[in-house]
């Protein structure tokens, strides 16, 4: 699996309080109703009156009686107006028929396809295409009961041997957990695939870190079953002994420390016990997994390492017999310091593996027992790149980087309109040489290192470039790079610095606006405002479409400061503690609500966390916006930032301590958590209008957007590129159902009386 990274630079004073995390969307079936029985409603006649009442509909998620309104548009109505919305409703008619014949369609060849690949012996691409059926089938559950997907089941499950093929097992356990995910009525067996997915992943991230070699191995045997036609590369040995730069300026304090902290502080008060007992099993799955042997030799001796196991397991079950109010400190002194004696005697690995892996074992015990994915050490080598993740600009050349099988330094991407783009640095391209030094053997933090510097320096990257002969020395002048997160509809140009001039117009008639936002960074809510700004120095803006889609969260204040605009009173977001006491409150300042009353739709899926479900939670609450989409991912939890540092190097500690509660409601008057708890079956955002999206369409619309939002400031001589297309094939070819619906409402809401020119105003009633 390729490594990546932003070659940035920050300082970890600037870094928020409060993290996103980015999860990849679950797909989903075709738009149904939940009655039963059809809706009566009364149909108000008046253009006003229907466009107020539609709009109400559509805020109570009254789904069906929205679609009732459709079919009866108002007769006092603009011509025109109602013209465009008959289109636009006849166009999406056609887009859902030919979606459901897709649906059935896709179901049955999924099913044939099931079949055959059991009859060859092709466990994983038998699995996937259960999977597929799930995705074009309504009723995910049933699909485990066809007696195909059941057979297929029991065979997969005989064939994971996580002893004798890691990579296997991963592989089969990941499609299990899919078939059997939160959507199904299979909560037993989703838990057992989750346990022992989760060993396994653990055991091949110790040998990516540990043992490259033994890793390397295991892959070249993947590749010869799954009978790839590439040849496998050899392992490079310069980067065998990656590991030790992993664990440089790692200490004993650093660890004793971040436990410390996270043991009173955590939201769970679950104190000492459950830190101790993960890291003690971190050890012990450390010294028994397979290949370990690569570069600590003890691990191969079966008579040492057992008897390292017995220590380990005597702890445990010491520990286990204890009442967690009795284990504090003194406790963990007396096992670390019997690990490390222990250690001497039998595996004698270095001690700072022993110290990242036991602070790692505790920190995952909190996501194993009480779903919190987000504690986490940030160990002196990772501290960069975590500060990375929340800047809105660093200074660089503006490149992602990888680590290709060959472990060679290779360009994920070049940054759009960044210094490396505009000197004509290309995907793909490799690195192999930076100001004349070889990068032969070199980690991506080294490369990171060595590319980044001072800002208005000159650093020359050695390309080498497929169907080029000699290696292409680029000259870059390193520069502040922008991480731009507020983008428009149609990216119409780049400026000089590489600033992107957008069309914000999804609807220019109309004066439907929209807006991507990808994260909330030190920017976004600033560059949000010029958006906004453009847009009504270049038409009337009557209605907005904010889309925050697989937008996965980031900076606490610049959600707060969204909300406010469309919100001038009562309470954007609160915290509540370990005993759901609210600790602190936001509420809305009516000297930034500049936008109250304008019409806003949210687009969400399940790709939106974090700031992006504070940001539809609270408009949602405070009806200053109907969200569509899918239920969102579910991380409503506060992570602090401890320092832990040591003599020797900064470390720092991302702790969960606190909840958020979005604004209060009649419904719930203490303001609904969005965090998914353990045992919970509500959070996340719900929308007010469900709106559902094949895998197919997900797919289709994220390439599109990509290839439209593409402009290719460098080409080879003679090089041709691809037309970039248009977004509206999004609404056009009806890939994007959720953005169709979102413009259908803003349309309603906007439909123009019969002698009303334009709606005038930005703060419709």
């Amino acid at each position: 699996m390729s490594e990546r990274l932003v070659l940035t630079f920050a300082s970890l004073r600037h870094v928020s309080a409060c993290f996103g995390l980015l999860m990849v969307a679950s797909v989903m079936s075709a738009p149904v109703y939940a009655q039963n029985e059809p809706a009566h409603i009364e149909i108000p006649e008046d253009t006003r009156d229907w466009r107020t009442h539609i709009w109400s509909l559509a805020r109570n998620g009254q789904l069906e009686e929205v679609e009732l309104m459709f079919e009866d548009l108002p007769e006092d109505a603009d011509i025109q107006s109602v013209t465009d919305l008959k289109n636009l409703l006849k166009l999406r008619s056609e887009h859902l028929s030919n979606s459901n014949s897709s649906r059935q369609e896709g179901r049955q060849e999924s099913l044939v396809e099931i079949e055959s690949k059991l009859d060859e012996g092709n466990m994983s691409e038998a699995l996937l295409a259960a999977v597929k059926m799930q995705e074009y089938s309504q009723d995910r559950d049933a699909v485990l009961d066809e007696v195909a997907v059941a057979r297929m089941i029991q065979n997969a499950e005989k064939a994971i041997d996580i002893e004798t093929d890691l990579l296997f097992a991963q592989e089969i356990l990941f499609r299990l957990r899919t078939l059997h995910d939160e959507e199904v009525d299979r909560s037993q067996e989703l838990r057992g695939y989750d346990e022992q997915l989760d060993e396994v992943n653990r055991r091949i991230a110790l040998l990516a870190r540990y043992s490259p070699r033994s890793l390397h191995e295991m892959r070249r045997i993947a590749a010869e079953r799954l009978e790839l036609e590439e040849e496998f590369p050899e392992f490079n040995e310069e980067f065998a002994e990656d590991w030790k730069e992993q664990l440089r300026d790692i200490t004993e304090p650093m660890l004793r420390s971040a436990l410390r902290t996270t043991a009173s502080e955590h939201i769970t008060d679950s104190g000492w016990k459950p830190l101790l007992d993960g890291g003690l099993e971190a050890v012990d799955l450390f010294a028994s997994t397979q290949g370990m042997d690569e570069n600590f030799p003890n691990l191969g001796d079966q008579e040492k390492v057992e008897k390292w196991k017995q220590a380990v397991q005597a702890e445990r079950t010491s520990l286990e017999s204890r009442d967690a109010r009795d284990v504090g400190r003194g406790d963990y002194r007396r096992i670390m310091s019997k690990l490390m004696d222990e250690n001497i005697e039998t595996i004698n690995v270095p001690e700072q593996v022993l110290f990242r892996e036991f602070g790692d074992g505790a920190m995952y015990r909190l996501e194993d027992q009480y779903e919190d994915k987000y504690t986490q050490i940030i160990w002196p080598q990772r501290l960069r790149r975590f500060e990375q993740q929340v800047q809105g600009e660093f200074v660089g050349v503006g490149i992602l980087i990888r680590h290709d099988d060959k472990r060679e330094i290779v360009i994920d991407s070049p940054l759009e309109g960044s210094p490396a783009s505009r000197g004509g640095v290309k995907e793909d391209d490799h690195v192999v040489n930076v100001n004349g030094i070889p990068t032969t053997g070199w980690s991506l933090t080294r490369a990171v290192d060595e590319i980044t510097g001072p800002r208005g320096e000159e650093v020359v990257l050695g390309i080498r470039r497929d169907g080029v002969e000699k290696t292409i020395d680029i000259p870059i002048v390193r520069d502040v790079i922008k991480i731009r997160s507020v983008n428009g509809w149609w990216k119409e140009d780049l400026q000089e610095d590489g600033t992107p001039e957008w069309d914000w117009y999804i609807d220019k008639n109309s004066g439907i606006g929209y807006v991507r936002l990808t994260s909330f960074n030190d920017d976004s809510y600033l560059d949000f405002r010029r958006a906004v700004d453009e847009m009504k120095k270049d038409g009337d803006l009557n209605g907005l479409i904010l889309d925050l889609r697989y937008n996965p969260g980031g900076l606490l204040d610049s959600a707060v400061r969204f909300c406010n605009l469309f919100v001038e009173d009562g309470t954007i977001v609160s915290c509540q503690d370990r005993d759901k006491r609210e600790v602190w409150t936001q509420p809305a300042k009516r000297q930034w609500a500049d936008y109250v009353g304008l019409p806003l739709v949210i687009l969400v899926n399940k790709g939106s966390a974090s700031a992006s479900e504070i940001v539809s939670g609270c408009l949602q609450a405070h009806e200053a916006a109907i969200v569509i989409g899918d239920r969102t991912f579910g991380k409503g939890s506060v992570q602090s930032l401890h320092d832990v540092s040591g003599r020797t190097g900064q470390a720092a500690l991302k702790l969960t301590t606190q909840y958020y509660a979005l604004p209060p409601t009649e419904a719930d008057p203490t303001g609904r958590l969005v965090h998914k708890v353990p045992g919970a079956d509500d959070w996340g955002v719900n929308p007010d209008l469900s709106v559902e999206m094949d895998f197919t369409q997900y797919d289709k619309a994220l390439e599109l957007r990509r290839a439209a939002d593409l402009i290719v400031t460098w080409k080879d001589e003679g090089e041709e590129l691809d037309e970039r297309p248009n977004p509206r094939q999004l609404l056009d070819k009806g890939i994007d159902p959720q953005l169709e619906m979102a413009l259908l409402i803003l349309k309603a809401r906007l439909l123009e009386e019969g002698d009303v020119n334009r709606i005038m105003s930005s703060n419709l009633p």
